[in-house]
């Protein structure tokens, strides 16, 4: 089923001390299809040619037994971007539910759903960290599939994570400018005591209604005022960039909240733009 809302395409560009002059790294940023079908949209990203596309989550949707997910809108959408950018992907809460299921046959479906997922091409970051080489920039991208309770911190500067806890999943954050790919921006806090240099997040849909000044109202499980909805925010030396997604999941409506594309440029500089 293809959505009649609008797209917001938002760039931003993220300024890096010592990158060579005039070099550039373009990152796109998708979150939350929802196994949803969109028209278009790698059409949309030839015409600005990132360097690698990154997926921040809620893919496909967590199914309830007996019935079994489908995924296959999902896979078409990643095999139409893998077949034109690199693309890496992290889980999101209903994957993390889907492959947790007390169900072994559910279980077992989102093990064929990650394998067609790889054989497409999309690399997963299942705490890992890869280098990414591109127009003379390098750059760590670390992908973060943390425990399931992480998706219960709600307020700004909660700590979802032990101290200690992201370094022992995925490793100390490496020498060099640090992309982190987690699915929820609400552990923003713990992100940056990592020491991520740019986190891109997704899970919020934008707050679902956006009013003017007050930003998004609710987000997953019916939680009033989230404090990172969409756009981009600072703690301390980390930037964090949260998506509104593009599909919808419990609550299938947006108010003032356009399906949300995020590109986010590397370049030299020594402020933040």
């Amino acid at each position: 089923m293809n959505h009649p809302y609008a797209y917001e395409e938002k760039r931003y560009e993220i300024h890096v001390p010592g990158l060579p002059v005039g070099t550039r790294f373009r990152l796109a940023f998708l979150s939350d299809l929802h196994n949803c079908a969109f028209e278009g949209i790698p059409e949309r990203l030839e015409k600005v040619k990132p360097d690698a596309v990154l997926c921040g989550g809620d893919i496909a949707n967590c199914p309830k037994f007996p019935l079994l997910p489908s995924w296959d809108t999902a896979l078409s959408f990643y095999a139409a971007l893998a077949a034109k950018f690199p693309v890496y992907a992290v889980p999101g809460n209903h994957e993390a539910r889907w492959r947790e299921a007390e169900d072994a046959g559910l279980r077992a479906s989102y093990v064929k759903f990650h394998e067609q997922l790889v054989e497409l091409g999309v690399v997963t970051l299942e705490n890992d960290i890869v280098t990414l080489d591109a127009n003379g920039i390098c750059l760590n991208l670390a992908g973060l599939d943390p425990d399931r309770r992480v998706y219960k911190v709600r307020t700004r500067g909660e700590r979802a994570f032990p101290d200690g806890e992201i370094e022992r999943l995925i490793g100390p954050k490496p020498e060099g400018f640090t992309v982190l790919l987690s699915h929820t921006p609400n552990a923003a806090a713990d992100y940056a005591a990592w020491g991520a240099d740019l986190v891109l997040s997704g899970h919020i849909h934008g707050g679902i209604v956006r009013l003017p000044k007050l930003g998004g109202l609710v987000g997953p499980g019916i939680q009033a005022l989230p404090p990172y909805t969409k756009g981009k925010y600072e703690i301390g030396t980390t930037t964090l960039i949260v998506g509104a997604g593009l599909g919808e999941h419990s609550i299938p409506v947006r108010i003032g909240n356009p399906r949300h594309i995020v590109y986010a440029d590397i370049v030299p500089g020594n402020s933040k733009v």
